[in-house]
């Protein structure tokens, strides 16, 4: 894979967001490919990252992504500590996501926090 189709399989995931539909968001994926997030742990298979994208769709109705540009290595991509990738001219390998799920939470107003 060179740059421009990391960069064009990057685009087609964006608008995956954006469709809200977990079926397509897990069509981006590898029909074997791996999924790691703090609410789900890791998952295989197509289907199983297809569940962990309806989950997130279910319990953030609104829920919004803002994209950085991504630092690309080769098949590796990274989102501002975030979230990793490893991609392929099949789609996503593995995906693993990373951040403040306690903070996410609380600015979802799902979670109140007590003063210390």
């Amino acid at each position: 894979m060179n740059r421009s189709d990391v960069d064009a399989l990057l685009d087609r995931h964006q608008q995956s967001f954006r469709s809200r539909s977990a079926e397509t968001l897990a069509g981006d994926h590898t029909e074997d490919g791996t999924f790691s997030s703090p609410a789900a742990g890791t998952v295989t298979g197509r289907a199983e990252v297809q569940r962990v994208y309806e989950y997130w769709l279910a319990a953030f109705p609104d829920m919004d992504f803002t994209w950085s540009a991504p630092i690309v290595e080769g098949t590796r991509v990274q989102f501002d500590g975030a979230a990793e990738y490893v991609v392929s001219p099949e789609g996503i390998v593995s995906a693993r996501h990373q951040f403040d799920f306690t903070g996410a939470l609380v600015l979802a107003g799902v979670l109140k926090v007590k003063p210390a």
